[in-house]
């Protein structure tokens, strides 16, 4: 066998295991997706918009943070300003992981598009760009038919449920909650500091989240909230 077949074959079993080793949380966001896509229903959003809403705007949060935008008669220049503000945290980590991106411009802007926090926490520094990309359009993939088939299913639920006024957003919210917890929970123990140290850290943080929720309100406060949190825990951490 010649090395450059033994190479070929070595990279399709390397893309195999980063799809064995995607898939889990691939179809761990599936619900939250599907969740857009309902919600983004109820809105009265059509298919085609739902599959290029999710398809351009691939971001979890920042979906989730427009989609009640959409219903209140928001106008485009204010929901595009959310959007890059609310994607604006992924540029650092575009920059960190540019390394691992194809050379060819295309698959390089289309990797570079498909970045999220579930690939950038499957990713290994030592992955080849045909993995990354792999990794990456699995999730892509795999978020993008889910708000589809959430748009789908709107009209199999009830519409008692949405006259009772239940909030099908409260859902998403716990998963989005159980995600950030398990991000602290691994961070936490990364932190160069004692336990009381920790814990100022974490009330500082809650503290100042608090405040920014009660002056800016609910769409806008994260994200200088993350910033802050972000920088407490980065000094705690040196």
């Amino acid at each position: 066998m010649s090395d450059d077949t033994s190479l070929a074959a070595s990279e399709r079993k390397a893309v195999r295991d980063a799809f064995v080793r995607t898939l889990p949380t691939a179809l761990a966001i599936a619900p939250v997706a599907m969740l857009c896509g309902v919600l983004a229903a109820q809105h009265g959003w059509e298919n085609l918009e739902v599959l290029l809403f999710s398809a351009l705007g691939f971001s979890g949060s920042g979906q989730l943070a427009l989609l009640p935008l959409a219903g209140q008669d928001i106008g485009v220049l204010s929901m595009l300003l959310m959007a890059v503000s609310i994607n604006s945290r992924y540029i650092p980590v575009a920059f960190s992981t540019a390394n691992r991106l194809p050379s060819n411009a295309v698959l390089r802007a289309s990797g570079a598009h498909m970045l999220g926090d579930e690939a950038y926490a499957v990713e290994r520094e030592r992955d080849c760009a045909a993995v990354v990309v792999t990794i990456r359009s699995t999730i892509y993939g795999v978020w993008i038919f889910s708000n589809v088939v959430g748009a789908l299913l709107f009209s199999l639920i009830p519409q008692e449920l949405f006259d009772r006024g239940v909030n099908l957003g409260f859902p998403a919210s716990l998963v989005l909650l159980a995600l950030s917890l398990g991000q602290i929970k691994i961070r936490l123990p990364r932190i160069c500091a004692s336990w009381q140290r920790r814990t100022f850290e974490i009330a500082i943080c809650v503290a100042v989240a608090i405040v920014l929720l009660l002056f800016l309100g609910k769409v806008w406060f994260w994200l200088p909230s993350i910033a802050f949190s972000t920088w407490r825990i980065k000094g705690a951490s040196a």
